[in-house]
């Protein structure tokens, strides 16, 4: 059995390894996706979520999530680059050998990506998996009083709370069709909700005319981890399904909707998960003294230098310059002796080159150089270079001190009235000896 399950993983990273080398992914980090299902009989009902992912070139392995056979590295090499975990009901995922909730948080931490989507009926196993990604699902439904279709618990919103390099919403024009339960994105810096219910919806276990809504109810959330892997979070599995993709929307308001937004929602949030756009990456850092072009390990205090980041981003299918604003250099020694903004340099490269002259503080030792640049929804840059800071030589110093012109004024005018007295005291000295004498001699 051991020699089956390894043919199989050696014949699976063969066709992996061999597909990618003769299709280029539209990913940053690679093409491969393992798709987990509770069922292998529900693959037809996202076909079209399966076709959109397809024409982007990735390349899908279906398998259930209770397959024990399934794993997800081969002598320590990696099979996938992304996961789809539809398998909310899947109880048993803790006790399988590659796919529990440690081996996938193993896989983000590797630089894998994974979206998962739920439902009101999502397992403890898949519970744990969100809370390990600051994600909390809920168990009751969301209802909405008025925006809804049909029934109050297939409801419609709009409402992108997350930032534009993830969802655009400009992009998305008709609301996106929801059934399932809410989320809670929590406090970590990592994390981020990017689409909510609207006002008038709230969590229950059944719908009831009379309860007021109170706080705003999360849908999706997403996490990106400091090694820049991406992880999202759906509580609607229905929402990649065919029949969201292509349901009219009605709210009973004056327009009608023909299409939902679900496949526009969909497609910019797989991009942004499985790292199609919002990558940044850094070409290249240097720094030198200004006017020339050399660079040093080590700098005098008080010398002049530049400093350059090259940072580009991937977008559309090709690295591009990246645009910004608000990109900081820090030079440390412990803590911060110096911050300042980087100004962008307009290039003809296809990377986005920023600058900064500056000053070198006034203390000696070993300093680092760091940019280190967190947005939501970029992934993150951080450029570090480690340099020494001398102090002055002694033949370095200058030689007269402005401050101390008064103490030179008055150095000299005492060595010249030494001297002036000096010449008048030896120019009189012996006088009164030799008159004394002509007179004792006359």
């Amino acid at each position: 059995m051991k020699g089956i399950y390894s043919l199989t993983a050696f014949v699976v990273l063969g066709l992996t390894l061999l597909s990618s080398a003769v299709v280029h992914a539209k990913s940053a980090t690679g093409s491969r996706v393992l798709v987990l299902l509770d069922s292998l009989a529900e693959k037809d009902s996202y076909s079209q979520f399966w076709q959109q992912l397809e024409d982007r070139q990735f390349q899908l392995l279906f398998r259930e999530a209770q397959d024990t056979a399934t794993t997800l590295t081969y002598f320590g090499e990696s099979l996938f680059n992304h996961i789809i975990h539809f398998a909310p009901k899947s109880s048993n995922l803790g006790q399988h050998p590659a796919l529990n909730n440690i081996q996938l948080v193993d896989f983000v931490k590797k630089g894998g990506n994974i979206l998962a989507a739920s439902n009101t009926a999502a397992s403890d196993n898949m519970r744990a998996l969100a809370a390990e990604f600051d994600i909390e699902l809920d168990s009751d439904a969301v209802f909405d009083h008025t925006n809804y279709v049909d029934t109050h618990d297939k409801i419609a919103t709009k409402k992108f709370v997350g930032p534009s390099s993830i969802i655009d919403a400009t992009q998305i024009d008709a609301p996106v069709l929801y059934s399932g339960t809410g989320l809670k994105v929590g406090q970590l810096p990592l994390s981020t909700a990017i689409m909510a219910a609207g006002s008038d919806a709230f969590l229950a276990e059944s719908y009831d005319k009379r309860t007021k809504a109170e706080d705003t109810v999360t849908l999706a959330g997403t996490l990106q981890s400091r090694n820049s892997a991406r992880v999202a979070f759906v509580g609607s599995i229905n929402v990649f399904s065919d029949e969201y993709l292509t349901a009219s929307v009605d709210i009973g308001s004056d327009k009608l909707y023909k299409k939902s937004g679900n496949e526009e929602f969909v497609k910019q949030l797989t991009q942004w998960t499985f790292q199609e756009k919002s990558v940044l990456k850094v070409v290249g850092h240097t720094h030198h003294k200004q006017n020339e072009t050399e660079q040093l390990d080590w700098y005098r205090v008080k010398d002049d230098i530049t400093y350059h980041v090259d940072i580009s981003e991937y977008k559309d299918d090709q690295w591009v310059p990246y645009h910004a604003n608000d990109i900081q250099l820090e030079i440390i020694m412990l803590d911060p002796y110096i911050r300042t903004t980087l100004q962008e340099i307009p290039t003809d490269t296809k990377y986005g080159r920023f600058e900064a002259n500056i000053k070198l503080p006034d203390v000696y030792g070993v300093f680092t150089l760091r940019v280190n640049y967190k947005r939501a929804g970029l992934s993150y840059v951080l450029a570090e270079d480690q340099v020494s800071i001398r102090p002055f030589r002694h033949n370095e110093y200058p030689r007269f001190l402005t401050a101390a012109y008064p103490y030179y004024a008055s150095t000299g005018s005492m060595i010249i009235g030494f001297l002036l007295f000096s010449a008048v005291w030896l120019s009189t000295w012996g006088g009164r000896n030799s008159a004394a004498s002509k007179v004792k001699a006359n």
